[in-house]
């Protein structure tokens, strides 16, 4: 019996921006994550046998462009994270959005050396304005759907954690979409978050750290048993030890930062390996010529 289709992706989010959720402004870019946490996790993937989805911020393209195309090199996808990370970038107005995902997708584009054909929006962003705006684009699939009410609650949990809660409940607190497996709205591909059938539980890697594992590992053997897809995403932070890598201590209330490194890195590769185990990794590109669900 064939095995469901899966795909690991990984938000690059620096850790400048990861404050700036925080609400800490005005900070320089700080490169750890891609001089640091990107050779881990690559060596992770490697290990696992799975080749990974890179979710990259534009800005970050041309000054870590060797990094990048190792990462291809190795078989792994770079796709656009926006150029700047806006925090709310649904709202933003008709030509900064149509700057933000036109300059991302041709600064990453050139910095690769490989076709940019996927998005996904900053803190999960998305409505169905922003997804024609992608398409017009010339993007070909979005993986930002949250398909689950418990949405909301994400974001007043993000409020209540950050120094700028007002910003924060900026983002849309609806989810665009429903539909739990792959699905072409407004023109993309729409790979969604994966979330349990019933109760909508989601399942990624900041969620790891507050579940335990037996329970973790139940849900996602579950997506293999009813045969659902499966969108797995996690940080790069998830890589970086708070002390160990002498990130900056704002960032301590962050899910997992917290973590001793190496227990981070040795939850992250059981999880792989199950993922390895029970499903067939692919890309997000790889996966455009799949035939959509429904």
């Amino acid at each position: 019996m064939a095995r469901p289709r899966a795909t690991v992706s990984v938000d690059v989010d620096p850790v400048d921006l990861h404050l700036l959720g925080y609400g800490h402004r005005d900070l320089p870019p700080d490169p750890q994550v891609y001089t640091t946490a990107l050779p881990r996790l690559a060596e992770t993937f490697q290990r696992a046998g799975i080749r990974a989805t890179f979710f990259v911020v534009g800005r970050d393209g041309p000054p870590h462009r060797d990094r990048l195309r190792e990462l291809i090199a190795a078989g792994h996808e770079v796709a656009s994270h926006s150029q700047s990370h806006p925090l709310s970038l649904a709202s933003l107005g008709d030509w900064a959005l149509a700057r933000e995902l036109a300059e991302s997708r041709t600064t990453l584009t050139s910095a690769c050396g490989a076709a940019v054909v996927g998005f996904r929006a900053p803190n999960f962003d998305m409505n169905r304005r922003t997804l024609r705006a992608l398409a017009e684009a010339g993007y070909r699939y979005d993986a930002s759907g949250f398909p689950t009410p418990l949405l909301l609650p994400a974001r007043l949990v993000l409020a209540a954690k950050s120094a700028d809660p007002a910003a924060v409940l900026r983002l849309t607190l609806v989810p665009f979409t429903l539909g739990r497996e792959p699905h072409e709205i407004e023109g993309v591909r729409e790979f969604p978050l994966a979330v349990t059938p019933l109760a909508r539980v989601p399942v990624y890697h900041t969620l790891r750290y507050f579940t335990p594992e037996p329970r973790f590992f139940s849900r996602l053997r579950g997506f293999a048993a009813r045969g659902d897809s499966l969108s797995y995403v996690l940080h790069a932070v998830d890589a970086l030890g708070l002390g160990e890598d002498r990130v900056d201590p704002r960032l301590a209330p962050h899910p997992g930062m917290k973590t001793p490194l190496a227990d981070k890195l040795a939850m992250l590769a059981r999880v792989l390996d199950l993922i390895a185990e029970r499903f067939e990794t692919r890309t997000f590109a790889e996966r455009l010529e799949d035939a959509p669900a429904g």
